[in-house]
């Protein structure tokens, strides 16, 4: 039913389309049906923002099953540095990483197996940065370098095979 067929109550304006209003209007629709007149926080717009481009509403949700980061004890690296390995699972795939300090402070190298093995594209996604891509060979092996501490997560594109996101880990 078009907007202007819509009745209206005793003594109001035809209501008016959702779709026709831009983002101010559809604010002030919002705050009328909610009732809130008060500004959001600024804090609570700008992680609403961020939140949105990091979601891949099609790709299939690979959680995590297994984090040497949360066990007690952590395998040493030549280097004395810690190395973590965490295991994602989704339908038939499991994603491996190991996370190990790299040789520049403050920087961390991923190291992924993707089984079953198979070529695949990988982005790799960080709050508040551009994703990385990198491409798993034919025996589902990648490698990132030089990543910045903070969350991340991985999309893994495989060809005609639904994507799988990982869950969010933190690194660092």
């Amino acid at each position: 039913m078009p907007a202007d067929d819509l009745p209206a109550g005793p003594g109001e304006e035809p209501a008016i389309a959702l779709g026709e209003l831009d983002d101010e209007g559809l604010l002030v629709a919002l705050r009328e049906v909610i009732g809130h007149d008060e500004p959001v926080p600024d804090v609570s717009v700008d992680l609403a923002k961020s939140s949105y481009g990091l979601r891949e509403a099609d790709a299939e949700l690979a959680a995590l099953v297994s984090d040497s980061g949360t066990a007690a004890t952590s395998s040493t690296v030549r280097s004395g540095a810690v190395s973590r390995l965490a295991v994602f699972e989704a339908g038939d795939l499991s994603v491996e990483i190991e996370i190990e300090g790299a040789a520049r402070v403050g920087s961390w190298r991923l190291t992924g197996q993707l089984i079953p093995a198979a070529p695949a594209r990988i982005q790799v996604r960080r709050q508040r940065a551009e994703p990385a891509w990198v491409d798993a060979d034919d025996r589902g092996r990648f490698a990132v370098d030089h990543l910045p501490a903070g969350p991340l997560s991985l999309i893994c594109l495989r060809h005609d095979l639904p994507a799988a996101a990982t869950e969010w880990i933190v690194v660092g």
